[in-house]
């Protein structure tokens, strides 16, 4: 049940994953009748293998995502450990043929397990909860003065803010730079009147590194998302760290 014209950010994101084409449609033909039967709006995407689902999601970033374990190449739970990494708080549904998994799936602490057939009871109540945990106001966005205006960016879409000849830049997952005017003012003192909370960390003098953005963190280096890596100096790594893994933990 999907809707164009609602900001991303309002919208309920669930993912459906299966290598078999008649589970496929029962999961996602289940989903699509328990929204309206809740009269909610979502996006509903469905995928037919892990790889295609791993590539998208992590831009898509789905709340909700309802996984067959036995698939081909990659298991729905090694798919959901790597979905986990980029979403700790993302809600996990397994639907399977196999039960020997269970004890396996709760590695990544999913809400549920449901064996096929799917029963409808069982996937709505399922469901239910999952919905529950999911809290759509906590989508942050920021608003970012541009030339000529204002403008909204997604908090979980920008990677990296960088500061050059008094300009800002917020470096996104899509590719794209958004800029700032020249600037008066130092980074430092622009990072605080804009960003003074926990989801950014200076990683170097000119860059600060959205904490949830981050794959992997060396001494010397971070990689993001999509495999971008930025550098990290000596002298903040301590702090980079120290925020990588509250966020994580």
């Amino acid at each position: 049940m999907e809707r164009k014209d609602i900001p991303d950010e309002s919208v309920l994101r669930i993912a459906v994953c299966d290598d078999d084409k008649t589970d496929r449609e029962r999961v996602s033909s289940l989903v699509r009748e328990y929204l309206n039967e809740k009269k909610m709006r979502a996006d509903v995407k469905v995928f037919d293998h892990p790889d295609s689902l791993i590539e998208e999601c992590e831009k898509l970033r789905p709340h909700i995502y309802i996984l067959d374990i036995v698939m081909p190449m990659v298991t729905g739970i090694q798919a959901a450990r790597e979905l986990r990494w980029n979403q700790p708080d993302a809600q996990i549904i397994f639907a399977t043929s196999e039960s020997s998994f269970a004890l396996e799936s709760f590695d990544v602490n999913p809400i549920n397990y449901i064996l096929k057939p799917i029963e409808k009871e069982k996937l709505f109540s399922t469901l239910d909860l999952a919905v529950s945990r999911v809290d759509l106001s906590n989508e942050k966005s920021i608003c970012v003065k541009v030339k000529g205006g204002m403008q909204t960016l997604r908090l979980d879409e920008i990677l990296y803010i960088e500061y050059r000849n008094h300009v800002v830049s917020y470096h996104m997952s899509d590719g794209g730079i958004v800029s700032t005017p020249t600037l008066r003012i130092g980074f430092a003192e622009y990072l605080e009147g804009n960003h003074s909370g926990k989801d950014f960390v200076r990683c170097h003098e000119s860059i600060a590194v959205n904490i949830a953005a981050i794959d992997k963190l060396t001494k010397t280096d971070i990689t993001l998302r999509g495999g971008e890596q930025i550098p990290v100096t000596k002298s903040r790594y301590a702090e980079v760290m120290d925020s990588y893994m509250d966020f994580r933990f």
